[in-house]
This record gives C-alpha cells, structure tokens and sequence, in this order.
C-alpha cells in the first residue's frame, strides 16, 4: 500500500518551503513527488528536483479541473507503477480540491493508495486579504485534516489572533499549529493520522471564476532593479508573481506574495526563463497596472499575454 499526502494552501502561503522540510522529515522512504501549478512555466516542480526525488509537473491548470484531471490521474497511475511507499502531491495554490477523496475512492485505479491526510498552508499575514476574495481558499480549507499558519516571524500577535480568529468562525474543529519556514513538528503528524476524517459523499466542485492570469517574457537587456521596479508598479494588484529570469548572464527567482517583491539570485540550472507568470483575483485591477508598467519598460518587456 502507498501512502499519499495532499499538500494545498492559497497562493504564496509557502508551500514549497514546506514541503522540501517535510520532504526531509520523510527521507529513507521511496518518494513520488507530483507537482502541480497553475502557469504554464514550472518553478516548483525545479526547485524541489534539487532535493534529489523523483519529480512528476503538471501545469497550466489545476489537478482537479476537468481539464487536467485526465492527466492527474494518468501520471498518479505511472507513479504507483514504480511501487513509492508515499507519494506527496502539491496542489496549485488555485486549485478546489475537495473532490480529492472521490479520485482516490476509485478502486480500479487507487486501489493501492492510503490517502493518510491533506495539509493545507495558509498564510499568516495574508490569509484575510484572500479569505473573501477567493473561493478556493476556503475550499482547499474545508477539507483539511491539518491546517498550518506559516509565515508568523512576519506577523504580529494581533495578525495571527485574527487569523485564527477568521478560521474559527467558519471551521472550528479544524486541527491548527503556527509555524514560521514552513518548519512542522513530528508530533503534528500524528495529530494528522488521527484527524483524516471520513467522507461518505464527494462535494460538489466548482471553478474559482473570475480569476486573472498573464505571462510576461523580459528582455535580458532589462537590469535587477529595473525589474524590481517594473515589479513594484503592479505587485499590489496581484496574489502572487512568480518565475525564473536571467538578466546580465545571472538567474533570478522572482517571487512575489501580495505586496511583497522578492527577486533574488538562483544558482541553478534554468531552461525557458525570462518569463515570470501573473495571477491576480476577480475585481483586481492587475491588467490595467501591468500593461501601464509594461509601456513604461517597453523596451525591456518583449510581450506580455493574458491567460484563459
């Protein structure tokens, strides 16, 4: 038997920090990794490679969507394949997965996964800016069986009361620790073990309509802080910015969580870079404030292209 994890959380709620820790916390087992983001362009799905355990991407959509569950399927099918003791699946930060009970319930093809619980990330600073705004938030909340309040060194006493506070009012059985680095304690998985609830019917999923996403490709001409610039005119209009870049021959992770720039240097290997992707929410003026930051920096942005 395989055992499987579903790791969820909004995003920019640190995910990926997350999970290469947990990752480490479950070393000396065979491991299957699935990642999945919402951009075309992969970032996590590299960054946890250089773990060194086996990574499977799925982007351009979420898992749970009609339009990639096909291949959400086809590549956990491969996975059991190779006989994994566990398997970790990192679901898009845009991603409803409250069906995830229903998929693996089907016994022709998971007969031989566990599913051992859904840990779900949330951010301490910006979970009440999102909590309203978008839908999946509350659903990839709903069907958590551990709830983690990460990014705490950057809140304060009063952030983090309201937080939990705001998830309270809505889920208040669910099991809740702080943390900070994505850093989890070996007691809290048996915390998990012993909360996995049971699900007699599958909910009904719905899509996160209204959602905004662009592709923005960056001339290599284009300097750090020019970029960081760009990056300031419209970060505040947005949930997340993220991708690989190379500029003056040095690679860059773009990184941005709401109002927050964050590029820095990456040392390794990167393939189809300069292109950082761009998601913003219903309402949010992110099209309007990207377009007039790419006409300012037009001779540094070679396209920009609105997504689906």
């Amino acid at each position: 038997m395989t055992g499987l994890y579903l790791i969820t959380g909004f995003l920019g709620a640190g995910k990926t920090t997350f999970l290469k820790k947990f990752i480490r916390q479950m070393a000396g087992q065979r491991m299957r990794i699935l990642v999945n983001e919402f951009g075309r362009e992969g970032i996590d799905g590299k960054l946890l490679s250089e773990l060194g355990v086996l990574v499977d991407e799925i982007n351009n959509g979420s898992i749970f969507c009609s339009c990639r569950l096909d291949k959400f399927e086809a590549v956990l099918q491969d996975a059991l394949m190779d006989a994994p003791e566990l398997i970790i699946v990192e679901a898009s930060g845009l991603s409803d997965p409250t069906n995830i009970r229903k998929i693996l319930a089907q016994q022709d093809k998971f007969g031989g996964i566990e599913f051992l619980g859904s840990i779900c990330i949330v951010d301490a600073v910006n979970l009440k800016k999102v909590f309203d705004t978008a839908r999946v938030c509350k659903k990839q909340i709903s069907i958590s069986d551990l709830l983690i309040i990460n990014k705490t060194d950057l809140a304060d006493e009063m952030q983090i009361a309201e937080t939990e506070q705001l998830i309270r009012q809505f889920y208040p059985h669910i099991v809740m620790h702080r943390t900070s680095f994505g850093d989890m304690k070996p007691q809290w998985l048996e915390e998990l073990r012993d909360a996995v609830k049971e699900e007699d019917m599958p909910r009904f999923q719905t899509k996160d309509l209204g959602l905004q996403k662009a592709l923005v490709t960056i001339k290599d001409n284009m300097t750090g802080y020019e970029l960081t610039k760009f990056l300031e005119m419209f970060v505040e209009d947005t949930y997340r910015i993220k991708g690989f870049v190379k500029l003056g021959g040095e690679h860059y992770l773009v990184d941005c969580v709401g109002s927050m720039v964050d590029v820095k240097p990456y040392d390794g290997l990167v393939e189809n870079g300069n292109k950082i992707v761009v998601l913003a929410g219903p309402g949010m003026p992110m099209q309007k404030s990207l377009e007039k930051a790419a006409q300012w920096y037009r001779d540094k942005i070679e396209r920009v292209e609105r997504g689906d």
